[in-house]
């Protein structure tokens, strides 16, 4: 696969105008509640949307990072990993988890299920993609795009580790 063969599905200019309007959103909803949150991103995939996305949250974010993945190459394993969690205490705390993208829903099903456990005050989920192909059951408080049933790299979605660095959001036809 190579990135000269790749779709734009979004551009640059369209995701960061998205996630400027999503770090308002979520401003205007924490904002008669709290002026700071703790911010957790799920890494890899994340990373290119959370950093612009802190960046435009008109509130004192502290940053916090998990490492939890289900994907191998194109498909889901079924099975959830967790490399890393949380360092943080969340318990009694406003939380935003930040997700690139909900698919099935299984990987940030569990990591919401879990952070629970810690009883924070308020937990929202921020993502920068959803696909409607799945029936996956999650609520997504603050949403970039719906996107169709196609796999996508860039802005930090990648294929086997490559084309994270892709400023926009493609895919490969089929």
């Amino acid at each position: 696969m190579e990135s000269k063969k790749c779709k734009v599905l979004l551009d640059e200019y369209a995701i960061r105008r998205r996630i400027k309007e999503l770090g308002e959103e979520i401003g205007d909803y924490y904002r008669p509640k709290t002026d700071s949150i703790i911010a957790i991103c799920v890494l890899k995939g994340s990373i290119h949307f959370f950093s612009e996305l802190v960046l435009n949250i008109p509130l004192d974010v502290y940053y916090s990072f998990v490492h939890v993945f289900s994907y191998a190459g194109t498909q889901s394993t079924g099975r959830i990993r967790v490399n890393t969690w949380l360092d943080v205490p969340i318990t009694d705390k406003y939380v935003l988890l930040v997700e690139d993208i909900i698919d099935t829903g299984r990987t940030v099903g569990y990591i919401l299920n879990y952070l629970k456990r810690y009883k924070p005050r308020d937990l929202k989920l921020a993502a920068l993609l959803e696909k409607k192909a799945h029936d996956h059951g999650i609520h997504i408080d603050f949403l970039g795009f719906q996107i169709p049933d196609e796999f996508v790299i860039g802005f930090g979605l990648d294929h086997d580790g490559r084309f994270r660095n892709l400023p926009y959001i493609g895919y490969f036809e089929k």
